[in-house]
């Protein structure tokens, strides 16, 4: 492996998505800030092999380090313009009960990075499209290679010709510039997102019971092997739930560079994967809704929700009509993929039952996604019953929730293609952090967070009163008469 490389990506990763972040002028916290430089600076680099490609320039080392160097440096200006204004957040250290917990999700972090960097890529998907593709561009110099002189048509593998070149463009890079398996990107992404998913939990609920939920999501099989299998859905997951989160802070304040900021990161999302577009188009009608709700102007409702949409837009015209046109010599026709039989309306139901009985709710269901889900509902039945009360942000994420599993029912059902056991299964990710951040909001836990800070606040007054004695217990010197 070359160290040098990964150092060198890994800066390059920050100081370009640090200046974007910048650039969206978004307040967070200092892990979110450093989470997010590198988060966005890596989906950003995915696109430099692309751009490369299209203006003709080799594919090759020297030019890989330059592109990427040139690119951190452009996307530093928005930070080195206002170094001055710039202060360093604060870092609160974790408490000692949090060190368990902590200490297991270094472990399971190490094995899914040994996993990435031990194991070449064996999905069945980037095998035959995005991972094809980079290892004949790393061997010449060119992403339109000797691959697509290849009829790939046989057992449906052509369609992975067509997919994003977020994975290729990554894999590219990290084969160049580290190890013949690249893989590495991923590790960034995954370790980068749950510091900071643990960070924000940690904010809402007690810092024991967020330890307790991050736990059970990481004892979540499938979402924890993905971390180390190339694929779409868990980078696709990470900008969606992002997305979603941040559109939820924009709707308590109501600020333009707060809005950009969730249209940039739909954006990504539809650019990693194209469908995210319509399930990017049923959150602004909720965003809408809620704006309604709140008494906005139906024509500054309608300015937003153009502005929240132009980014999934953006980038889906990029990709589609910049990348895969001109990237991919082969042609591609949606129209053969979509179901030509759309009023039978049962067929849409028969999704959703096969979603919930066959998948989340049955034996398949505990072996892809142990007993989260159940976990999920107990916690949410609690509240129904017992606190009968929702705060806004835990009723966003109930909706949330509700949006991404009816989309994906519509998805299955619209494109015979996208099935439930195999595309469903790992869009079902995007539910696991919203309903993770339900939890945090929901009433029984709130309840169950204020009795554990009362009482270590009661432990720690008692310490200090405890301790004040002990300071009065070494009385003043007295002064002899006659001396001074």
């Amino acid at each position: 492996m070359n160290l040098t490389g990964l150092i060198f990506l890994l800066f390059a990763h920050y100081f370009t998505g640090r200046g974007i972040v910048r650039l969206f002028r978004v307040e967070m916290t200092a892990v979110a800030l450093f989470c997010f430089s590198l988060i966005c600076g890596v989906t950003v680099h995915s696109m430099v092999p692309c751009i490369m490609e299209l203006l003709h320039v080799p594919i090759t080392v020297p030019n890989m380090y330059a592109w990427l160097a040139g690119s951190a440096v452009l996307f530093s200006i928005p930070l080195l313009l206002n170094i001055k204004q710039t202060k360093m957040p604060r870092l609160e250290l974790p408490q000692l009960y949090e060190l368990p917990f902590i200490l297991i999700f270094l472990g399971l972090a190490a094995v899914s990075v040994w996993r990435c960097w031990y194991f070449p890529p064996t999905p069945r998907d980037v095998l035959t499209g995005t991972e094809l593709i980079a290892e004949f561009t790393v061997k010449e110099h060119t992403m339109r290679n000797s691959v697509f002189s290849v009829d790939y048509r046989l057992n449906g593998a052509a369609n992975n010709m067509f997919k994003s070149p977020f994975i290729t463009g990554l894999q590219v890079i990290y084969k160049m510039l580290v190890l013949p398996f690249g893989q590495l990107w991923l590790s960034v992404l995954f370790i980068a997102f749950t510091t900071w998913l643990y960070t924000l939990i940690r904010s809402i609920v007690h810092p024991l019971l967020a330890g307790i939920l991050m736990l059970i999501y990481f004892a979540i099989p499938d979402l924890f092997a993905y971390t180390y299998i190339i694929l779409y859905d868990y980078s696709n997951m990470i900008f969606f739930f992002a997305g979603f989160y941040f559109m939820m802070r924009y709707l308590d304040n109501d600020r333009m560079n707060e809005l950009l900021w969730v249209t940039f990161l739909f954006g990504m999302a539809t650019y990693i994967r194209s469908e995210t577009l319509v399930l990017a188009a049923v959150v602004v009608v909720l965003m809408a809704w809620y704006q309604y709700r709140a008494k906005m102007p139906l024509k500054k409702i309608a300015i937003r929700a153009a502005v929240f949409m132009a980014g999934p837009l953006l980038f889906n015209f990029i990709l589609s009509n910049v990348f895969i046109r001109n990237l991919v010599p082969a042609e591609f026709k949606l129209g053969d993929l979509l179901n030509h039989d759309m009023t039978n309306v049962s067929e849409l139901f028969a999704r959703y039952k096969e979603l919930l009985m066959d998948l989340m709710f049955s034996s398949k269901g505990e072996q892809v996604f142990a007993h989260f889900y159940i976990f999920f509902l107990a916690v949410l039945g609690i509240d129904i019953v017992a606190t009968r009360k929702f705060s806004k942000d835990g009723g966003l994420a109930l909706w949330g929730v509700l949006v991404v599993f009816l989309t994906l029912g519509l998805l299955c059902f619209l494109i015979p293609s996208h099935t439930v056991i195999n595309s469903a299964k790992r869009g079902l990710f995007k539910l696991i952090p919203l309903m993770v951040l339900y939890m945090a909001h929901s009433g029984i836990l709130q309840k169950l967070s204020a009795y554990l800070r009362r009482k270590e606040e009661a432990a720690t007054q008692k310490g200090t009163v405890a301790a004040a004695p002990a300071e009065r217990a070494t009385p003043a010197p007295k002064q002899v008469k006659g001396k001074k």
